[in-house]
């Protein structure tokens, strides 16, 4: 399992209860229902993968022991393969590298229970049967009328909005501070010397230790 999978799973659900259904009304409002119906799957598609988050990080967690269990035997091994090598050496080195692997795999799984508990928060502000709804379709992944599903996130298309943009802006936020860490405050002007300056008081210099001799 991984953020693929879940994400052909939405595209299989979303044919399934779309088929046979059509919702332009008229010529002239073909244009504006299919930009209202491209925002409806958007949504829904991010809906969808928060709902699936927390099945996400429960996988990766099992699959977790495996994981560090083979690079710690792989690191145990390493000498015996190239004695030659300075760096298969290092075990040290190697086990320093493997515990920032587990910090990395940790904040990551993290960030994936933080999308489930997103799903979980939009559906707190909406009506218990709107809810119900998101939750037997997103999380439970059970068939439901599309048309129904489609005037419920429109129903609530503020409010799911609002909270991914809000989101959004904490994300950004974050990357201008680690931005600002690790490149420092914006580097200050440093006037660039007049040569011409420079060379006259130079010879100027030499003149009056020529006239000291």
């Amino acid at each position: 399992m991984n953020q693929t999978t879940i994400s052909e799973a939405y595209r299989e659900h979303l044919a399934l209860i779309t088929t046979g259904t059509d919702f332009v009304t008229g010529e002239e409002s073909e244009q504006f229902i299919s930009t209202l119906e491209y925002r409806v799957r958007e949504i829904s598609y991010s809906l969808w993968m928060d709902a699936n988050a927390n099945r996400l990080a429960n996988y990766l967690e099992k699959k977790q022991a495996e994981h560090f269990t083979q690079l710690y035997e792989f690191s145990f091994g390493i000498p015996s393969y190239d004695n030659d090598d300075p760096f298969s050496n290092r075990t040290d080195t190697l086990a320093l590298m493997i515990i920032d692997e587990k910090a990395a795999y940790k904040k990551r799984i993290e960030r994936i229970r933080l999308q489930y508990k997103r799903f979980n928060d939009i559906c707190e502000l909406i009506s218990v049967e709107d809810s119900e709804l998101f939750i037997r379709y997103f999380e439970q992944s059970r068939k439901v009328d599309y048309e129904t599903l489609w005037d419920t996130v429109i129903r609530n298309l503020a409010i799911i909005s609002e909270r991914y943009w809000h989101d959004e802006q904490i994300a950004e936020e974050k990357t201008k501070g680690v931005s600002t860490t690790i490149d420092g405050e914006a580097p200050k002007i440093v006037l660039r010397p007049d040569m011409s300056k420079c060379m006259k008081r130079q010879e100027k210099l030499r003149k009056l230790f020529a006239k000291g001799r």
